[in-house]
């Protein structure tokens, strides 16, 4: 019995490999913390390259504000090749400078005072990178940019 118990206090008073339990128990921890800090930048990264497209094809917009397929052209062309984004068609909405809706085509008329404007709307959307959200509960939602673009009446 006093082996035993002699057995013990030396086990407990031993201090070797109190590190690697440490490290065994803090890795996954911090492993888990810099994935998750790495899908946030990424992705913070990836909604910068879609809202640069639409800045490629607002530009585009204002010097060809009726070819929308070439304003879908010029917001592929920005963006990555491997970025698997659906870019939506370019659509126009119309409107007084009060805020009232008109038609666009033809172009309705506003009231004394006010002027009708056309605005060229765009989209993309893309897929977020999934490193950790799913393994913690998170449900990423779709990365979006959107673009408007005053274009003149025609």
């Amino acid at each position: 019995m006093i082996g035993l118990c002699a057995l013990w206090r030396r086990f407990a008073n031993d201090r070797r490999g109190v590190s690697a339990i440490e490290a065994g128990i803090a890795m996954p921890v911090l492993a888990l913390a810099l994935c998750g800090t790495l899908e946030f930048g990424l992705n913070v990264y990836n909604r910068q390259q879609l809202q640069a497209a639409i800045q490629a094809g607002v530009q585009y917009a204002l010097f060809n504000p009726n070819d929308t397929a070439g304003v879908k052209t010029a917001i592929s062309a920005a963006l990555p090749v491997a970025a698997n984004a659906v870019v939506a068609t370019p659509t126009y909405v119309c409107e007084c400078t009060d805020g009232t809706s008109i038609s666009c085509s033809p172009l309705g008329t506003c009231g004394a005072g006010t002027s009708a404007r056309r605005i060229m709307t765009m989209s993309v959307t893309r897929d977020p990178i999934k490193l950790v959200s799913y393994l913690i509960g998170l449900r990423p939602s779709t990365l979006k940019a959107t673009g408007a673009v005053t274009v003149p009446t025609s």
